[in-house]
């Protein structure tokens, strides 16, 4: 059987977030001096002298590889401490548009993804987008140019019972220069978020900034663990790992 391959963002600091994650380290030379306090224990007494390290890390809970959940996308939603974890592992069919050029969107041939939806249907419960955004985590372009999931797929995967839907990208929406742009020229405030604004009647999870996936860019089902850390929050952070089944 394949092994699993680790399909999550790297977290660091200078990867171009529009949010800077920074990290404050306490070393283990501090950190002894720090576990020494209040005891009747010296620096030297520890094992060579050295403690143990710490870091205090300041970042969103949508940065890097995330799950949102209903709370992101409405106040009354449910947050991701309270989702099923049955919901972040099992299979996902993989739908790939890899092609680099100057769309806001992927394009699928609607009639073939919706019979490839019915046809794993029952063994599967995500869906997995694969855009080649991947490719330019850490680039300025990751965080402004990628191509977003049309809301009628996701919709379409709804109506399947698929319940978790990845992406690649930055957002499973386009870009909002994109977004902001179209609404300005047609003042139709569908066009804002449309995919989050889905889960306010729909509920559903979004698997965000998916990582490493050409070995998957051919695949048609994966199966997949993407637990998220127990946060009552809108997301949170998980680390995702996949293998090719078909």
């Amino acid at each position: 059987m394949n092994k699993y391959k680790c399909i999550s963002t790297p977290l660091y600091v200078g990867n171009g977030e529009p949010v800077q994650i920074s990290i404050n380290t306490l070393d283990h030379k501090a950190g002894v001096a720090h576990l020494c306090k209040g005891f009747d224990i010296s620096p030297e007494d520890w094992p060579d002298g050295f403690g143990i390290s710490n870091e205090i890390l300041t970042l969103s809970s949508h940065q890097g590889t995330h799950i949102d959940a209903p709370l992101h996308y409405h106040p009354q939603g449910s947050n991701i401490a309270e989702a099923p974890i049955e919901n972040f592992m099992g299979k996902a069919v993989v739908f790939a548009d890899t092609q680099e050029d100057s769309r806001s969107r992927i394009s699928l041939d609607y009639s073939e993804f919706t019979k490839k939806l019915d046809l794993y249907a029952e063994r599967a419960k995500a869906v997995f987008f694969i855009t080649g955004a991947w490719r330019r985590y850490g680039q300025e372009s990751y965080f402004k140019h990628f191509k977003g999931i049309p809301v009628e797929y996701v919709a379409a995967a709804l109506d399947r019972g698929f319940n978790l839907i990845g992406t690649d990208a930055f957002s499973l929406d386009p870009p909002f220069t994109v977004m902001s742009r179209e609404f300005i020229e047609t003042r139709d405030s569908s066009v804002l978020w449309p995919a989050h604004v889905l889960g306010r009647t729909r509920p559903y999870y979004q698997l965000e900034r998916l990582y490493d996936l050409e070995s998957f860019e051919s695949a048609n089902l994966v199966e997949f663990i993407a637990l998220p850390i127990k946060l009552e929050c809108g997301a949170a952070w998980a680390r995702a790992v996949a293998r090719k089944v078909e």
